[in-house]
This record gives structure tokens, C-alpha cells and sequence, in this order.
């Protein structure tokens, strides 16, 4: 999967894939919290779960509205997606990486102008040290509507992020902003009617 290349914001603009993160399928947690953090002795030569980077879900990037081309309103609404719940762990991989598992529920609802029950929804994990951007990827959870249904809920795939630092109980400089890939016209649109989020954090 390739991150889309024509994205204008900060929340939508593709950043390079850095050698040093693996990334590879999953789906995640929310707002800003720590993930569960799990550590298996044996396999991991750890006696204590590893601390996790914090998590975010920007509001503004929490829903994805789709229209058909027409007015952004009711009754040209094709679909709606919204972040329901952030799941996620921590795991040593060995003692000096950091294994993240992170995956996403979206509750989707099928507007009046919705023709094909095909539903993409693309979202992101930016994984930010300090105040920096350092790594991004685009993912693209894609599923049948089903047809006698109005509303859905969805799991994403599990996504493993290995940070390249000691799985030590301690508070880590890296942490993650997770949320929909959107255009600049769904972010204009987000930040206009914004409202409080549906998601959950654990």
C-alpha cells in the first residue's frame, strides 16, 4: 500500500517511509492515551510490560464524510465513517526495539446518495518523535456495505509499528497521531462542523 501522493495538509500529506519502522497490516485506539502495554517473559526476556507511546486522534481527523460531487448536504451524502474505538499493545521485540499493535473500529453509515455498497475508507499512522513527523503510512480498509443495513461497524486489520528503542518501562519520546486520510476539502469540512468525537479510548 502506497501512501497517496496528492494530499495538501498536514494531516493528509504523505510522508517518506523510513527503513528503520516496519510497518505491516492491523486496526487501533484514541484520543490521547497510552496503549495497553503486554510483555511476555520468556519470549521477550522482559518481567514487566514495556511502556507505550502515547496515542492521538486528532477531532478534526476522527470522521470521513463522502459527497457526490454535488452539495455537502443530506441528501448527497454517500457515506459517513467515524472512529469508534483505538485498540492497541505493546511488545518487546528483543531489547532494544519496541513492537507497537495497533487497530481502529469505524461505525459507517450509507447516505441517501450511496450507489455501490463498495465502501474505502483511508486512514493513517504518523509516528512523530519530539515535534517531528518522522514516519507516515496510508492504509485503505475496504469492505461490502451490507445491503439490508443503514449503519455498520468495522475492525481494521492489526498494523505492528517497531520503534527502535529499549522496551523499558519508561515514558518514550515517540508517540502517534492516527486518524482519517482526508482532502483538503473534507478537513475544511471537519474543522467546520466539528462535534464532540464517537470514539473511545481504553
Amino acid at each position: 500500500m502506497s501512501p497517496d501522493s496528492h494530499m495538501p495538509h498536514e494531516f493528509s500529506r504523505p510522508y517518506r517511509l523510513l527503513p528503520r519502522f516496519a510497518l505491516s497490516g492491523l486496526a487501533v485506539l484514541g484520543m490521547l492515551t497510552t496503549l495497553t502495554g503486554c510483555g511476555d517473559e520468556e519470549s521477550n526476556s522482559v518481567s514487566f510490560a514495556p511502556s507505550c507511546p502515547l496515542t492521538h486522534i486528532p477531532p478534526e481527523a476522527a470522521d470521513y464524510y463522502v459527497y457526490d460531487g454535488k452539495t455537502p448536504t443530506f441528501p448527497h451524502l454517500v457515506t459517513r465513517a467515524s472512529i469508534l474505538k483505538l485498540q492497541g499493545d505493546c511488545l518487546a521485540a528483543g531489547r532494544k526495539d519496541l513492537q507497537t499493535r495497533i487497530a481502529l473500529r469505524f461505525v459507517v453509515n450509507r447516505g441517501m446518495a450511496a450507489r455501490d455498497g463498495t465502501v474505502n475508507l483511508p486512514w493513517f499512522i504518523a509516528v512523530l518523535h519530539g515535534d517531528k513527523i518522522v514516519n507516515k503510512h496510508v492504509f485503505h480498509h475496504t469492505f461490502q456495505f451490507p445491503a439490508n443495513l443503514s449503519s455498520f461497524t468495522t475492525d481494521t486489520h492489526v498494523v505492528t509499528v517497531d520503534l527502535p528503542i529499549p522496551p523499558k518501562n519508561t515514558e518514550s519520546d515517540y508517540r502517534f497521531e492516527v486518524g482519517f486520510q482526508l482532502t483538503k476539502e473534507q478537513l475544511d469540512y471537519n474543522e467546520t462542523h466539528l462535534k464532540k468525537p464517537a470514539y473511545q479510548a481504553y
